[in-house]
């Protein structure tokens, strides 16, 4: 059959195949832009953080009693941790990298009150705080130990006089200047010393666009609530977590422990929200692209069962079935290409109204062809076992009603 009588079947019945190629351009919009947010979500989750998440577990405590010695406690239970076989160190900190919860301030690279200053994540550790986390600094040191003291919420601690820096923030102060003993000014144009600068590294918040902008402090928080940052042997994490559980539940009746924690757990909750997304999206899709599919065998399937006689006549002709199967593969795959030329235009029409109104990357042109090229073959999966079934009509169907 030439390509004109093809497409004078098609049209003489055109509503069938002009709500198919609906279908499938609404089907390409969404599920390119969906897989599109997938793929950003995925990314997000997986960025390197600069952490050996695998192998930290963090524990919160909370001491209690008019008579709670809190640096006694948190001294005594980090010497008690670190002599638990299978841990690398331990430190406590005022909030926990990727937990999303934290402490942000602003800092500056000048003592100028006039200049806006960089947003800052902001950590206390002792000097045991890198290598708790699995950090690497890229150059410069750490702390020392005498720079380490006990920060307790009635005293006065002042202005840290070093402090370590992430590379990212060094670049956001510093520029190409290498911010390596330079002073970083906070909001009452105290200075502190940038003595290291650690390579990469998140904060807290994973959703905030200065995640990799971090300053830590030399301290000890010593509050009535603590975290307790402890870094494990690669594969003991699982089975360390009860042993410090219970050897700190045992040593003091004064605090109790709140919760032990892995932080492979706490940034998952942490990114729960794409996660959550992600997963929504993929439900969608395959629902999408599973409708889409019944659509396109149902339309091909009337088509054969409509034109039955038709298809018996030309048999009679001589037409061989290879040439039937190409009759409805083609005619599948013109329905399927004029939905997918609809379909690109809806497809940038979505993404520039999710750039506009939430503020999504734009589009990277290349899902394009690449849902194209997918639909077609999954379009003409779909459509060959009617095509088949076409193609398996004997000649003598022409003529049973005559």
């Amino acid at each position: 059959m030439g390509f004109g009588p093809m497409m004078s079947s098609l049209l003489r019945n055109k509503t069938g195949p002009l709500l198919v190629a609906l279908q499938i351009a609404v089907t390409l919009a969404i599920v390119i832009n969906s897989l599109f947010i997938i793929m950003q979500r995925v990314e997000k989750m997986n960025r390197p953080t600069g952490i050996d998440v695998d192998n930290v577990i963090v524990t919160y405590v909370r001491g209690f009693g008019e008579d709670f010695d809190v640096v006694s406690s948190i001294t005594n239970d980090i010497d008690l941790i670190k002599s638990i076989s299978g841990v690398v160190a331990a430190t406590v900190s005022n909030h926990v990298p990727l937990s999303g919860s934290g402490s942000g301030t602003g800092l500056r690279a000048v003592a100028d009150e006039t200049i806006t200053p960089i947003g800052v994540g902001r950590f206390r550790w002792s000097e045991e705080g890198l290598d708790a986390m699995g950090i690497e600094l890229s150059r410069g040191r750490n702390f020392y130990p005498q720079e380490v003291n006990y920060i307790l919420p009635t005293s006065e601690n002042g202005t840290p006089p070093s402090v370590l820096i992430t590379q990212d923030l060094a670049e956001s102060l510093f520029g190409e200047e290498d911010a390596l003993g330079k002073p970083v000014y906070w909001g009452d144009m105290e200075a502190s010393t940038v003595v290291g600068i650690i390579g990469h590294m998140h904060g807290s918040w994973v959703t905030w666009d200065k995640l990799t902008n971090v300053v830590i402090q030399p301290g000890k928080p010593a509050y009535t609530t603590n975290k307790y940052i402890i870094r494990v042997e690669p594969g003991m994490r699982d089975e360390l977590l009860p042993v410090i559980e219970q050897k700190l539940g045992e040593s003091n009746r004064q605090r109790v422990i709140k919760r032990v924690s892995t932080l492979e757990d706490l940034a998952a909750r942490s990114y729960q929200q794409d996660r959550g997304t992600a997963i929504i999206l993929s439900i969608v899709i395959s629902l999408l692209i599973g409708l889409t599919v019944l659509v396109i065998v149902g339309l091909s399937s009337f088509h054969v069962t409509q034109r039955t006689k038709q298809i018996g006549t030309r048999r009679a002709l001589g037409a061989r079935r290879i040439d039937i199967i190409k009759q409805f593969m083609l005619e599948n795959w013109l329905v399927t290409t004029a939905g997918a030329l609809l379909g690109a235009l809806l497809t940038f029409a979505l993404a520039y109204w999710l750039e506009v109104s939430f503020e999504l990357p734009r589009l990277d042109w290349r899902f394009l062809p690449a849902g194209i090229v997918t639909l077609w073959v999954m379009s003409s999966l779909a459509a060959f076992e009617p095509a088949r079934r076409a193609a398996s009509v004997p000649p003598a169907v022409a003529t049973r009603s005559v």
